[in-house]
């Protein structure tokens, strides 16, 4: 069965609208900037990619925590190519890595200042768990059933290809895939502990890459089987092809060497969707700007086409989303099929001898098939492709 995308959503830095973050792609915008928070006192204060619309607005509901926040203007964007979905069964599919953990260092916070203000169960209950965001959009959607995948960078991705399977397989008719995460305290010292960190900003591939900039964000996707589309006024955006998902379990944090986890992923993917290496146009990869993912990714991508397609990272100008990641540069994706579009690698200026590549610097270019890759820590990989379809298949 055909599964299709009906609808997307988005909300970055560059602001809320899947328009607005494309935009910001194309003009390879910078949105760095120092993470401000009172218990920081890592000097200099590293360089992220965050969000400052007001979201509990744009929402429409107070009181929720960033990452509910940033899911549900992503959710309500894609699923308004659904006007009435009251009597299909409808799944939630979200993926998630922070969750509701600003919420629980505020309550831990609380206990520590006074004990006997708050007790142990409200810090347990304090959102916390990654369900609580799957759970969330189920309710605001009247969703049939939701899900929820954590699996640190790769899971939104996951979650897209979770979708796709429970469409085929006829256990819903529709599922709403969303990928969201906000930036805390415990992820950007987590990231700084690690020395993942580049001061001056990501630069994905260049020869001078010191690390990756964190970035919060969400996107989402509407994905519906054959005979819901007829009820979707925009009709298909594109295609999901195929979907692949590994795990090497080589290192808690690095990257295998040999990409051996990464390569069965995008395998995977090029056999679900029946597509041979050489008719993929263009790869969006993971493309972090650490030293060791960029290097290895680049030498998976060799290992499986024979003819490296044109490749980007949008990392620097959305940073690096954690779980949203996949969904986010997946959704902007659909637009570059439409638009013919891919962007520039934002931040890279020299080449790199080791990695024997330059990614595609900007500009016009037919695709017909997208790859885009997610690598997640703990050797958790997951790669789709997301397709245009022919102009008679909606």
């Amino acid at each position: 069965m055909a599964v299709f995308v009906a609808g997307t959503g988005a909300v970055c830095a560059a602001g809320n609208g899947v328009p607005v973050g494309f935009g910001a792609l194309v003009k390879s915008e910078n949105y760095l900037k120092s993470f401000p928070h009172p218990d920081l006192t890592t000097t200099p204060m590293p360089l992220c990619a965050q969000v400052e619309c007001d979201l509990e607005i744009l929402a429409g509901r107070e009181g929720m925590y960033k990452t509910l926040a940033l899911a549900l203007v992503a959710a309500d964007e894609a699923m308004a190519a659904l006007p009435e979905h009251g009597n299909l069964r409808l799944g939630v599919v979200a993926a998630t890595t922070v969750g509701g953990i600003s919420q629980t260092e505020h309550a831990y916070k609380q206990f520590r200042t006074d004990p006997a203000a708050i007790t142990p169960l409200a810090i347990e209950c304090a959102v916390h768990e990654p369900v609580v965001l799957s759970s969330e959009l189920c309710r605001r959607f009247s969703a049939y059933g939701f899900h929820t995948v954590s699996t640190a960078c790769s899971s939104s991705l996951h979650a897209i290809g979770m979708a796709k399977r429970m469409i085929e397989r006829e256990y819903y008719d529709a599922c709403l895939v969303v990928g969201a995460d906000a930036l805390c305290i415990t992820t950007v010292r987590g990231f700084g502990s690690l020395t993942l960190l580049d001061p001056n900003g990501c630069r994905p591939f260049d020869k001078t890459r010191a690390g990756i900039s964190l970035g919060e964000g969400a996107g989402a996707m509407l994905l519906v089987g054959p005979q819901v589309l007829s009820r979707c006024p925009g009709g298909a955006l594109a295609g999901i092809s195929g979907w692949g998902a590994s795990s090497d379990c080589f290192h808690m944090t690095a990257p295998h060497p040999d990409g051996e986890g990464a390569r069965s992923a995008i395998e995977g993917a090029l056999k679900e969707a029946q597509l041979p290496p050489e008719a993929i146009s263009a790869v969006i990869s993971h493309g972090t700007g650490t030293p060791d993912n960029d290097k290895s990714e680049i030498a998976v991508l060799k290992s499986v086409f024979q003819k490296l397609p044109p490749f980007c990272s949008l990392k620097r100008v959305l940073g690096h989303t954690l779980a949203a990641s996949g969904i986010l540069e997946a959704v902007f994706a659909v637009t570059m099929l439409h638009e013919e579009y891919l962007p520039a690698t934002a931040g890279f200026s020299e080449p790199d001898e080791e990695i024997g590549a330059i990614p595609f610097t900007g500009g016009t270019l037919s695709m017909r098939h997208i790859l885009k890759n997610a690598f997640g820590f703990g050797g958790n990989n997951a790669t789709c492709i997301i397709s245009r379809l022919e102009d008679d298949a909606s």
